[in-house]
């Protein structure tokens, strides 16, 4: 009897411990639903490998992109992947000038759909004597936004080219061969020369299959499971993954396998830090090069990140109280370094600032994404329009 009871208390107490973590996880589980969902669900997605670029536009892509399984927008590529609603060729038609957005998500119009986008917008404005062509691509740094231009960009002979920049992702892009997971080319400042690396760029499409569609182990399986059902095993997968020492034990164990996200074998090459700015003005000032080379005005923009102006109607719920600083810090930095190099520019932030004061939604509110709503790119788009009319190219 008192063995028994011994062990009914024993079970008792693995039951209340069982039921604590169960609690525990079913309100993690509610809590990243809601505030940072991290299920993943298949998505078509509208990039393709590239040995050059690491990835480009996939030509053709037409259809929804889920950010969430509630939440979507419309995306169409046209023949040559570019986000487009009409499809282009290489030669222009005579009479007609182009001019070529670069950049990446913002320009490219990520959370919205294909009409609301900048280039959209900014084609209507101008009319059909001036073609807008959106080269932007997401994920894309400034190396690989020269890259492309190299690449595809001069093949459209462009009369202007418009650089976005978006300083916060796109001095950490230029520091990494990996960047959101994937594969990227790196250049390197050389006794003043721009030297590219990680040429051609490992293609790990074969890994991701392994890792994702079709595991062929129990655990896999399971993982799989969880991936695609909960927000809880991703979102903690993800951060053991990125501690080595705990990720060398589980893969001796065979907890973990070689085929994931965390691309085993594939070298992530990295700036230091102090190298980072040279780098990126060396790169712009390459665009600017490659512009005159080929007869095209250029234009640099500053695209400022989301902030809290003080006084303003609408409060966002910004990730750093910092970012009105940086804005500030960034678009000075940028009109001393594009007045020095005689770089035409552009500064956004304060016609965002200005709408952001009369309480229109520039930026999408939800705490994970700073990208532009459909009345941001209407201000963006009026922005362009205007400094091309002053320049005197719009009908």
């Amino acid at each position: 009897m008192k063995h028994f009871k011994k062990f009914s208390g024993a079970v008792k107490n693995l039951m209340l411990i069982s039921g604590s973590v169960f609690v525990f996880f079913l309100c993690l589980e509610i809590l990243l639903s809601l505030l940072w969902p991290h299920k993943v669900f298949i998505r078509s997605y509208h990039e393709q490998y590239n040995e050059t670029l690491g990835w480009v536009n996939k030509p053709n892509t037409d259809g929804y992109f889920y950010l969430r399984r509630d939440i979507r927008f419309h995306r169409h590529h046209n023949n040559h992947g570019l986000r487009m609603l009409r499809n282009v060729e290489f030669k222009k038609a005579p009479g007609v000038k182009r001019v070529l957005l670069l950049g990446d998500s913002f320009f490219w119009g990520y959370g919205v759909d294909d009409n609301d986008i900048i280039s959209e917008v900014l084609q209507d404005m101008v009319g059909p004597s001036i073609e807008i062509l959106n080269g932007a691509v997401t994920g894309y740094g400034t190396d690989q936004e020269l890259l492309w231009l190299l690449e595809y960009g001069v093949k459209y002979s462009p009369d202007i080219v418009i650089l976005g920049v978006f300083p916060p992702n796109d001095l950490d892009e230029i520091g990494h061969s990996i960047m959101y997971g994937y594969p990227k080319p790196i250049f390197a400042l050389e006794d003043g020369r721009l030297s590219l690396y990680n040429v051609p760029v490992p293609d790990t499409r074969e890994t991701r299959r392994k890792a994702f569609e079709e595991p062929q182990s129990a655990l896999g399986k399971i993982k799989k499971f969880l991936r695609f059902h909960t927000h809880t095993y991703p979102f903690i997968a993800k951060r053991i993954n990125n501690i080595p020492g705990v990720r060398k034990f589980l893969l001796k164990v065979g907890l973990a396998e070689e085929f994931t996200t965390a691309l085993p074998g594939v070298k992530n090459l990295t700036h230091r830090s102090e190298n980072i700015l040279p780098l990126f003005e060396a790169l712009i000032k390459e665009i600017h090069s490659v512009c005159k080379d080929i007869n095209s005005d250029f234009l640099l923009v500053f695209i400022p990140e989301k902030e809290n102006t003080p006084g303003a109607l609408i409060k966002y719920k910004d990730l750093s109280p910092d970012a009105e600083r940086r804005n500030t810090a960034y678009s000075k930095y940028l009109y001393n370094f594009a007045l020095k190099n005689k770089i035409k520019y552009l500064d956004l932030l304060p016609a965002i600032r200005n709408a952001h004061m009369k309480g229109i939604a520039v930026y999408n509110p939800a705490v994970y994404d700073h990208h532009w709503t459909k009345e941001g790119h209407k201000i963006v788009a009026l922005s362009l329009y205007n400094w091309l009319n002053k320049k005197g190219d719009t009908p």
